[in-house]
């Protein structure tokens, strides 16, 4: 197994492009914005793990809630900043600390989102712990996540990607998600508002990407899988994918659509859960 040390900075460079790279179609959005504050409510104390560039928090605070972002990285907060003078709703709170402590007392918010950060943190069970915490009993706790459809050239690129990283020996701490993740919320007294682990739709639409798109994105470590990988590991790992790539696709600058989707799952802080919030009615 490899001992690499894991880089999870996330430098000038990644903040300057993380939008392009992640960010969403403006109709995307506001979907997701509408659908955190139907699970929510209108006016709730909301705290994103790892806020990043805003690419949630923006949109979820012009649907109406107030939002405070807690990030490391100084260089994406700062990338958030810029954007704020002209944002239209709710303002944002920013604090730049280690999710891993959270500085905030006790029952502090009404929800809490965390959306592609916690498998950066290698003890993620005791973030849940402390976030039980700083939320109020009966506190919304969202996971959101980005999906690519598993079938699409981008899915295969991806699922390839992972099985040779597996096979290079690299590995983190126990994945934060899927089944480990729900029994660890259970485990801190979270409940499922969904049946089971289920996952809302947030949001779904196409795009359109080439082969040499996808794999320029993780040969440059632009891509969210790619950018903790050690040299010994990404470029042996990226040669592979270009053999992978040139044997299924012929023209490897050819768009493709891609199915995407943005997934939310709620659970709710232990306790008795509020009555919930009605958003008022659209004109």
């Amino acid at each position: 197994m490899s001992d690499a040390k894991l880089d999870f900075s996330f430098d000038a460079r990644v903040a300057v492009q993380y939008d392009e790279l992640r960010g969403h179609p403006p109709e995307v959005s506001r979907a997701i914005g509408a659908a955190v504050l139907r699970e929510v409510g209108p006016m709730s104390r909301m705290l994103e793990l790892g806020i990043g560039t805003g690419r949630i928090a923006l949109p979820v605070a012009a649907a109406g809630c107030r939002v405070v972002g807690i990030d490391l990285s100084a260089e994406m907060l700062d990338a958030l900043r810029r954007q704020l003078p002209g944002h239209a709703g709710e303002p944002i709170d920013l604090v730049r600390g280690d999710i891993a402590v959270l500085p905030f007392r006790a029952a502090t918010f009404d929800a809490a989102m965390a959306t592609h950060i916690l498998h950066l943190v290698p003890d993620w069970k005791s973030v849940l712990g402390r976030l039980a915490e700083v939320l109020r009993p009966g506190g919304a706790i969202l996971l959101g996540r980005d999906w690519v459809d598993p079938a699409s050239m981008a899915g295969r690129i991806r699922m390839a990607f992972r099985q040779a990283v597996m096979a290079a020996g690299f590995h983190t701490a126990a994945p934060a998600g899927g089944k480990p993740l729900h029994e660890a919320l259970l485990s801190v007294g979270a409940s499922p508002v969904h049946a089971g682990p289920g996952e809302l739709v947030a949001a779904e639409w196409q795009a359109e990407v080439s082969p040499a798109q996808v794999l320029q994105g993780i040969r440059s470590r632009d891509d969210a899988e790619s950018w903790v990988l050690p040299d010994e590991i990404l470029e042996p790992v990226s040669a592979q994918l270009d053999e992978f790539a040139a044997r299924e696709w012929a023209e490897p600058e050819r768009p493709q659509v891609v199915l995407r989707r943005f997934l939310i799952s709620v659970y709710r802080n232990g306790g008795a859960p509020p009555t919930p919030a009605v958003a008022p009615a659209a004109p």
